[in-house]
């Protein structure tokens, strides 16, 4: 399980990170407001007496138990979120092995981070605060604009911006990947094909009784309603996967390396041409291809390219597996085109693979190659070519199967559609969520872009009166307002478009069809932030434009 969702995991993990990055500047950007708001009280409790270390007591207790809020909160928010990733995740599993319950050491990084944040940027402002003249602070109280806090809010609010950048394009890129990967070409027709998964027929059957068993279950499937075409096979499309090293007759033999295996498959007479794989040159699988019959194999082009030079042709050539002495058992009779099979690799190329007869076995003289024989005329799979829905063919194809044999038990029947949408729900379930902190991320920033400039609003009261009295109209006061916090924004933004490149260039490996410079998940970061920013700011700079100059210039 580590190999297989390590790397989603890992993903998942670093999105979470610069998720709780954003929340923590969002929180320490609106305490450094809060604190900036509370200086001229502050400064009235030093004048009239209070020791520095009551004002930051207080602060601190305040934030702390602010942070210990906010954390149980988001406890209660991470075991919901916790189900809807497994839910996500393994959306078939009738059973899964672990719980979403929150482990100690979780339960501690998370409340004492949430404690630090709290503890720091709620204590440090008081202690600022307690350091600061107290006739200066009373005197700069409602007009003072540049605070020294004003340069710390201000940064964090584009580390938000940047953060956001990034989420939300690496969560564009994984979604943009899934869309490729869904809508690859698998090298088979989808629509109309419907996959049966059944157990294995019992062990105990000799190799007679399987062949006579197989063309009798063919004539029964053939004879359903509605049914145009059917077939048998040791797995289905993205099902399974079986693999052998490839010994071709003539050519130097085959090593135990990545480069001379192949997968395969044992499919009946017309499995491929009822699942539309195109046949390219030669003949494809037929009944005539039948126990008596010499020994034959259709391979597809990526097993050509790779077991063939340039030019050489593949047709009637001879092949085996494994050892070197079984090189001469099957003959090339066909290349049909390349069809992704293996329930695996999706962002690689196709992998090399043969087909063989079902109605064949080699006479193999190895013990180990005897039992791979027999354990490959054990089908798992039967495609049907239909338009009726699973739910309707289901009890239809029980009934079918336990007329031919009552040891025949299917344990699923979907649609080729459903099966490839099956084999995406992990990059499914890592989009969703990339999508959903991408959202969060970008609310987070929103929400601190409006704390930040309702506050710049409120300390330059006075000077927006002062501007409307000297002429200034309300256009003019807005696009002052957001022309300060499209600044930030904008700075946020040049810091974020690299840092969202080199995310995914670090997740280029999950990508598919995708390039880590991707210029449409950019351009969409861009715009989401540039979107939310304005919604963020425009009304604070609305409230701004509204202010009467003869209450502002009484208030001063």
């Amino acid at each position: 399980m580590k190999e297989e969702y390590g790397r989603s995991l890992q993903i998942l993990l670093a999105v979470c990170g610069l998720v709780l990055l954003v929340a923590c500047a969002n929180v320490a950007n609106l305490l450094l407001a809060r604190a900036a708001v509370h200086r001229p009280q502050t400064a009235v409790r030093l004048a009239l007496g209070a020791a520095p270390r009551q004002i930051i007591t207080q602060a601190l207790t305040e934030s702390v138990l602010l942070a210990l809020g906010g954390s149980i909160a988001g406890l209660v928010v991470a075991l919901a979120a916790g189900r809807l990733l497994l839910a996500l995740a393994f959306r078939s599993a009738h059973f899964l092995p672990f719980s979403v319950t929150p482990s100690l050491p979780v339960l501690a990084f998370a409340i004492g981070l949430a404690l630090l944040t709290g503890a720091i940027f709620g204590a440090a402002p008081a202690w600022v605060a307690t350091h600061t003249d107290p006739a200066e602070a009373l005197r700069a109280a409602g007009r003072g604009t540049h605070d020294r806090s004003s340069f710390a809010r201000k940064g964090l609010l584009i580390v938000q911006a940047a953060l956001s950048v990034v989420l939300v394009a690496g969560a564009t890129m994984l979604a943009r990947s899934l869309n490729n990967l869904e809508h690859q070409k698998f090298g088979y027709q989808v629509p109309g094909r419907v996959l049966v998964a059944l157990h294995n027929p019992p062990a105990s059957y000799t190799q007679e009784r399987l062949s006579a068993l197989y063309r009798q279950l063919e004539d029964a499937l053939g004879r359903i309603p509605g049914v145009q075409g059917s077939g048998l096979a040791l797995y289905n499309p993205l099902t399974s996967n079986w693999g052998e090293i490839i010994m071709v007759s003539g050519h130097p033999p085959g090593q135990m390396t990545g480069d001379s295996d192949s997968s395969w498959d044992r499919v009946s007479a017309h499995y491929l041409d009822n699942l539309g794989v195109p046949v390219l040159r030669g003949r494809g699988l037929t009944e005539a291809d039948n126990e008596s019959a010499p020994l034959v194999a259709v391979v597809n082009e990526a097993f050509v390219k790779r077991f063939f030079k340039p030019g050489e042709d593949p047709i009637d050539q001879h092949f085996g597996l494994d050892l070197p002495e079984n090189a001469g058992h099957f003959r090339i009779v066909g290349v049909i085109g390349d069809a992704r099979f293996a329930g695996w690799g999706f962002r690689r190329p196709i992998f090399p693979m043969f087909y063989v007869p079902l109605a064949q076995t080699v006479p193999y003289t190895q013990s180990n190659m005897q039992r791979i024989e027999l354990s490959s005329h054990y089908i798992g799979g039967i495609l049907l070519v239909t338009s009726i829905p699973p739910g309707v063919l289901e009890p239809v194809v029980a009934r079918t199967l336990a007329g031919v044999d009552p040891n025949l038990t299917l344990t699923s029947v979907r649609t080729l559609g459903e099966q490839i949408s099956l084999a995406f729900n992990q990059e499914r379930a890592v989009a969703a969520l990339a999508g959903l902190f991408g959202s969060v991320a970008l609310i987070l920033a929103a929400v601190g872009l409006y704390g930040v400039t309702a506050y710049s609003v409120a300390q330059r009261t006075n000077e927006f009166g002062v501007r409307m009295a000297l002429g200034a109209d309300r256009a003019r006061v807005i696009r002052l307002v957001l022309h300060g916090a499209f600044q930030r924004v904008l700075i946020g933004l040049l810091l974020g478009l690299p840092l969202a490149i080199g995310a995914g260039r670090l997740i280029s490996a999950q990508l598919y069809g995708v390039g880590f410079w991707d210029p449409f998940a950019l351009a969409l970061a861009a715009a989401a932030l540039a979107v939310c920013s304005f919604f963020a700011a425009i009304i604070p700079a609305s409230r701004a434009a509204s202010v009467s100059p003869v209450d502002a210039l009484r208030a001063e």
